[in-house]
């Protein structure tokens, strides 16, 4: 989603922090950024020439179901094309209906207490601390993070373990599709909650419906297929929960053998086992029925923490460039991190 950020410039934060010149020369840029801003600038560049291990995960899971929707886009049929851009259409309303529900949990009270604590009166003029130095916005927005991870944890454990036992629950089965469409929801309402608390750290109030956009360009990022990685990886998280805790379902009456695991057991109850087995452990059934909802919770939840950790950093770097492109301008900007990239590539050379 293209920048809407207007080049107006605002009073420098610190001439005192203006430790770098780029001199104008014919048609090059100008800016005179901060130590920090210069910081700031070669982290945004190694994040786009050498994505950490997890984002790289996530965006090769995420790039088939990516060609999939260009090629629904691009096809020659109507009927492909048609359907392509419905199904476009429900993933964005959706995304816009869990924004609006994340906003009304995203506490921005919150937001002003962490600022005051750092000396700094904020009130409910968000769009001010723009005009703050960088590193006292990503302070803040990095006091969220281990929260955040913490409540995304908890709810992919719970939800997690609780779809692996009602699959051994007489009746408690019925429920189990409206468990998985609740964890789902819910997981992704907290990343957006997330994702709307950093934008308000930064000066961009989620409470303002003018900042919509930059949300959802911040946690989707049309670059990225990050996010799509996560929801295929998420699919077949909670496929491979559901299909363990039928499998224990089926064979509570039945000798676990070796022959029986290798020939039917799902993915995850295997490596439960083979994990057991380069240990030198036995496993005993029972032993195993414990272990299989823990294995469900611990996975899930791995899953949640982990694209909260690659939705962090996303939406810091998204909103940090976007305050800078404010201040400077998207062209001085883009040249900035594009000569840090060429130094990146040149030393990987």
């Amino acid at each position: 989603m293209s920048s809407v950020f207007t080049s107006r410039r605002p009073p420098l934060a610190d001439a005192a922090e203006r430790s770098t010149v780029y001199t104008a020369n014919m048609g090059q840029v100008s800016p005179v950024f901060t130590e920090y801003e210069q910081q700031v600038i070669r982290e945004l560049a190694m994040h786009r020439v050498q994505p950490n291990a997890i984002q790289r995960l996530l965006e090769n899971v995420g790039k088939p179901m990516v060609k999939l929707m260009n090629f629904g886009r691009t096809s020659q049929s109507r009927t492909v094309r048609g359907l392509s851009e419905h199904i476009h259409g429900w993933i964005e309303e959706g995304l816009i209906k869990t924004f609006r529900a994340a906003n009304r949990l995203a506490n921005t009270k919150d937001i002003v207490k962490r600022y005051a604590a750092r000396g700094i009166q904020v009130g409910d003029d968000f769009e001010s601390l723009r005009f703050m130095p960088l590193s006292q916005l990503d302070a803040v927005a990095d006091s969220f993070r281990l929260g955040s991870s913490l409540l995304l944890g908890a709810e992919g454990a719970l939800l997690g373990s609780a779809t692996t036992l009602a699959e051994g629950i007489p009746g408690a089965q019925l429920v189990i599709p409206s468990l998985i469409l609740t964890d789902v929801t819910s997981s992704m309402t907290l990343l957006s909650r997330h994702t709307c608390r950093i934008a308000t750290a930064y000066g961009y109030s989620s409470k303002k419906a003018e900042n919509l956009p930059h949300l959802m360009a911040a946690m989707a990022p049309q670059t990225e297929s990050s996010d799509e990685g996560y929801l295929a990886l998420k699919t077949a998280v909670v496929t491979s929960i559901r299909e363990s805790g039928q499998f224990m379902a089926r064979s509570a009456s039945v000798v676990l053998d070796r022959q029986l695991l290798e020939r039917e057991a799902p993915q995850m109850i295997r490596l439960i086992t083979y994990v057991a087995d380069r240990l030198g452990i036995v496993i005993t059934q029972k032993e195993l029925g414990v272990l299989v909802p823990i294995a469900g919770a611990v996975l899930n939840s791995s899953i949640n923490v982990a694209f909260q950790q690659v939705g962090h950093q996303t939406a810091k770097d998204y909103f940090r460039r976007a305050i800078l492109e404010d201040r400077y301008g998207e062209d001085l900007v883009a040249y900035a991190i594009q000569q840090e990239i060429a130094v990146l590539q040149e030393r990987r050379n």
